[in-house]
């Protein structure tokens, strides 16, 4: 019997497979890299080499780079004559994998007396740092650049921001004295003499213009925050607290609305995935707070976590000792930080213990800014070398 021949079915021909071209694979690969590994990376090829030279490149490299909160390390070396050197650290905390990474930013050792530093600004992987002998330095660790930079003894520095239209890095400090008071601007790597901006405008009215003319305190302790063109701070009072914004554009100082939702003192300024963050703990010191300014254009505020700390194995630690909180990440994450026993205390979201860091002989301390690596050189940084004073990693 014959049978009807079935026909057969078209096939769809297949689309191809879309390939990337091999650069821009390389690209998303490099860029994600630590700064310490790609230069083994440029030595693999001259492609490789002109690719992750370009301006581009460096740019891109360092916003992919993770913002790690700094800690201060501080201890004693003897030796076998009994003499005591002083030995320092500022490290960066990883806290994006399971286990909390230190990473080693910069090493200070004068053999001599323990020599103690500042930082005061933290920008575009540049950091901004005094010694004691007043002497203070604008260094980039990534690139082992650092230069030595006119004296700004006898002032109070409180902040350093990149311009955006001139792309100047610019240095805002309080000068006081009886002939030249007043905010100044000192351009990094130029020659020409600072420049007097004056006082706060009488705009900013009240105890607060006082309180600016006088300096925002503790800037070393509670460090600004650099977001949408403005540094932002808080100025402590008696009973309250403010916040203090200078537009970095039109070289101003204003006054920022508070959160309802948090009361007494506040703790720290961060900067939550580019939103303003206000850390805040409680009167019976055992939750944090964290509010997140939702709307830069109304100031419009929101609380974001509610953090309650374990306290059953802080106190575990040291029934008698003070704790410190920093809100050190996006997720939420807290270093606890007891100084009198050098301890620091890793904590998530949910108030959950996740490490504890002891270090014997060693004060420890995070300090308040956070750091991310940039390979971009900057033309001031030409001509300067390093001393021994300063180890970079």
């Amino acid at each position: 019997m014959l049978q009807a021949a079935v026909p057969r079915r078209r096939r769809t021909p297949r689309l191809p497979f879309p390939v990337l071209p091999e650069e821009l694979v390389v690209w998303d690969i490099l860029v994600r890299l630590p700064a310490k590994a790609l230069p083994r990376c440029r030595a693999v090829c001259r492609s490789w080499r002109r690719l992750t030279s370009t301006a581009d490149f460096l740019l891109a490299h360092h916003r992919h780079q993770p913002s790690l909160p700094l800690v201060f390390f501080h201890g004693q070396i003897r030796d076998s004559s009994c003499n005591v050197w002083s030995d320092s650290d500022l490290d960066g905390f990883d806290l994006r994998g399971a286990t909390a990474e230190r990473r080693p930013i910069l090493h200070f050792n004068d053999f001599s007396h323990p020599r103690e530093y500042k930082v005061y600004a933290s920008c575009d992987g540049l950091l901004l740092y005094s010694l004691h002998d007043s002497i203070f330095y604008i260094c980039n660790p990534a690139t082992r650049q650092r230069k030595v930079l006119p004296s700004l003894s006898s002032t109070n520095v409180v902040g350093m921001y990149r311009h955006s239209s001139s792309g100047e890095y610019r240095i805002l400090y309080l000068r006081k004295e009886y002939r030249d008071s007043g905010y100044h601007m000192l351009t990094v790597g130029s020659y020409a003499n600072p420049r007097c901006i004056g006082l706060p405008a009488a705009a900013v009215s009240g105890p607060i213009r006082q309180y600016i003319a006088a300096g925002p305190l503790f800037v070393c302790e509670h460090p600004p925050v650099l977001l949408h063109s403005c540094l932002h701070w808080i100025i402590y009072r008696s009973r309250e607290n403010a916040l203090v914004v200078f537009d970095t554009v039109s070289e101003s100082f204003r006054r920022m609305s508070r959160p309802v939702a948090v009361n007494g003192r506040w703790r720290h300024l961060l900067d939550i995935d580019g939103a303003l963050g206000i850390s805040h703990m409680d009167e019976s010191k055992t939750m944090v707070k964290l509010c997140v300014l939702q709307d830069y254009d109304t100031e419009v505020w929101s609380l974001k976590y509610q953090i309650e700390l374990p306290m059953v194995e802080l106190r575990g630690a040291g029934m008698n000792c003070r704790f410190e909180v920093f809100v050190a990440s996006e997720e939420g994450d807290l270093l606890v930080f007891c100084s009198s026993l050098c301890h620091i205390f890793h904590c998530d979201s949910k108030g959950k213990l996740l490490q504890k860091f002891q270090w014997r002989h060693v004060c420890s301390k995070p300090i308040g800014h956070w750091f991310k690596e940039s390979l971009v050189r900057h033309a001031f940084f030409q001509g300067q070398e390093s001393d021994h004073a300063v180890h970079f990693f």
